[in-house]
């Protein structure tokens, strides 16, 4: 593979790629001078300022030509079916390069593909398979420079979905040291994945048959594994999840559906605070400054509202001071509940998610739960329904669950203690290791969360 700045420089030659202009002349590229690529230890890649940046200045102008999304991708795909009209405005206004067709066993698949069968697919769907299949055609695909610098897979190896699609070593060990909460969290991350994967193979089969109805179930199987083998399939999915941007697109399904990728802004990693703001209009997606910078500084973009845990299940890393981080204690408090009172929750919508943030503290969703353990027959309760229905504050049970909470915060400090004794050394630099230390990362947090919470409650 080319060196990291080969790369960089392949990609802004590409996206500087100005031809569209002969037909949409507002919709041309722009990277601001003061900014530059730069491969750092603990971000990765990340962009710094080259020179002073000032507030409100625009950084970055990325056409919708050269933005991957669901439209993109299908303005893409019907180069090679003649059988896809796009009647939509906003397919036909995407500009597309024009010359010779490399024609291989993956425009084979585009040629198969109906416009019906894309509408069905998800938008993560689409782009995965895309995705994989133009990584594939190499120097063929319109997208090479924007794919050879996503990351690699092994960007992605502190991330809990990783451990569990590829097997990885002592990843049932792993996978039990995880917290509770984030078990939870990627059960439902790795449901998403099997679901999207499980989709496309299906796809690509009833396309294989269409090709060649002789070829026998077994060689089905094989091609499909080699069209989309799940180590590169998990790969572009990774990519989508840890690097898509909200945008509205008109044949979404639903809110899910709405994100792009976009070149060179996806080097924007990730801060609590949000320091340069997003636009979308005709000319495409535009970045700007929210903030002045100085020589050198990087420059950050945030993701949103998300914990530790959250970045680490769904995008393979953590940060050393995050203000969302959360606490949840629905382990600690369910096991304590009544069926009556479960009863009670489960009719008002507040059974589990019971959390206390780093700075807000206890949740409303939290405060009702320790209320509800205070009442044996909780429907029959004028000042319990007060509470939920919002009628008063709870300082009736104010005392009582702060002794509540007290004990469950204790057992808290008590099991992460237990299970920060992970077998990991800062010297030792396997990866094993380091997915250990990722593991007690979030143990710490949940016990700095619980210690600050205690002295809250004294």
């Amino acid at each position: 593979m080319e060196s990291f700045g080969r790369r960089v420089e392949e990609l802004l030659k590409w996206i500087k790629n100005t031809q569209d202009e002969k037909i949409l002349p507002s919709t041309h590229s722009y990277i601001s001078p003061n900014i530059a690529v730069k491969d750092m230890k603990d971000f990765g890649r990340g962009i710094r300022a080259a020179s002073p940046i000032k507030k409100k200045e625009m950084l970055l102008r990325i056409p919708h030509s050269f933005l991957l999304n669901f439209n993109t991708v299908v303005r893409h795909i019907s180069r090679y079916n003649d059988s896809i009209k796009l009647q939509e405005a906003y397919y036909t206004s995407i500009y597309v390069p024009y010359g010779e067709i490399q024609e291989d066993h993956y425009t084979k698949i585009y040629s198969r593909l109906t416009m019906e069968e894309m509408l069905g697919l998800s938008s993560f769907q689409l782009l995965s398979i895309y995705i994989c299949f133009e990584k594939q055609r190499g120097s063929s695909s319109f997208w090479k420079p924007f794919i050879d610098m996503l990351p690699e897979t092994s960007d992605f190896d502190l991330a809990p979905l990783v451990w569990k699609v590829l097997k990885v070593d002592h990843y049932e060990e792993l996978l039990k040291l995880l917290p509770n909460s984030t078990k939870r969290h990627l059960e439902k991350i790795y449901d998403r994945f099997q679901t999207d994967y499980n989709v496309v193979k299906d796809l690509i089969s009833i396309k294989l048959k269409e090709i060649s109805d002789n070829e026998r179930v077994n060689d089905l199987t094989d091609a499909i594994s080699h069209l989309v083998p799940i180590e590169l399939y998990l790969w572009s999915w990774m990519c989508i999840n840890s690097r898509c941007l909200y945008m509205e697109i008109p044949q979404s399904k639903n809110a899910a559906d709405n994100f792009t990728m976009a070149p060179y802004v996806d080097f924007l990693n990730h801060s609590c605070e949000d320091q340069c703001g997003l636009k979308i209009d005709g000319t495409g997606f535009q970045v700007y400054t929210t903030c002045s910078y100085n020589p050198d500084e990087q420059l950050f973009l945030s993701y949103g509202p998300h914990s530790n845990e959250f970045l680490l299940c769904e995008y393979g890393f953590t940060l050393p001071e995050n203000k969302w981080n959360d606490l949840d204690v629905s382990d600690y408090i369910l096991p304590l509940m009544k069926p009556q009172q479960i009863e009670f929750l489960n009719d008002y919508s507040y059974y589990g998610e019971y959390t206390i943030n780093e700075e807000s503290g206890m949740s409303f969703r939290t405060e009702v739960a320790l209320a509800v353990l205070q009442e044996l027959i909780p429907e029959e309760s004028r000042k319990l329904l007060a509470l939920v229905n919002g009628y008063n504050d709870g300082s009736v049970y104010e005392r009582n669950s702060k002794t509540l909470l007290k004990k469950i915060l204790e057992r808290v400090i008590h099991d992460c203690d237990t299970k920060r004794k992970l077998e990991y050394n800062d010297d030792n630099c396997s990866i094993t290791q380091n997915r250990k230390k990722s593991i007690g990362i979030l143990y710490n947090n949940k016990k700095t969360i619980a210690q600050k919470t205690m002295l809250d409650i004294d």
